[in-house]
């Protein structure tokens, strides 16, 4: 694999999908996108499917929003990788109430992992409980 390009949209999605299509004009047998978060996810995949090419390129998203959700189930996203925001927060909380206690050998770095959704496994519930919810 060869990266071609790296931009930053600084969290605008209407500079991503810019940026974007400028990355496929100018690399046209490109295979794939990953937006590495929220806003560059939802760029490169209006890019992507304004350009006609949903399919054809591959777009991960990271963060299970509901448009990239949406954009999962029409197929220009390939795949959604969602964090665990409830693991998250919880070994925040155990974290800090350990430090608060004296503990003193907890990590530094701790993984609370994510959840790959695909169109194959996005109707499972057992998937489907990492997708955001707004409310």
């Amino acid at each position: 694999m060869t990266i071609v390009d790296e931009q930053y949209c600084l969290d605008d999605p209407v500079l991503a999908a810019q940026q974007t299509a400028a990355v496929l004009e100018a690399h046209p047998n490109l295979k794939g996108v990953f937006g590495v978060n929220v806003f560059s996810a939802e760029g490169a995949g209006n890019a992507v499917e304004n350009a006609g090419l949903a399919g054809t390129v591959q777009v991960a998203a990271w963060d299970a929003t509901d448009f990239a959700i949406e954009l999962l189930g029409r197929g220009t996203v390939t795949m959604v990788l969602a964090q665990k925001p409830f693991d998250m927060g919880y070994m925040g909380v155990a974290f800090a109430m350990a430090d608060h206690n004296g503990v003193t050998s907890i990590p530094k770095h701790v993984t609370t992992g994510f959840q790959v959704i695909t169109q194959e496994n996005m109707d499972d519930p057992e998937v489907a409980k990492y997708f955001y919810k707004v409310g």
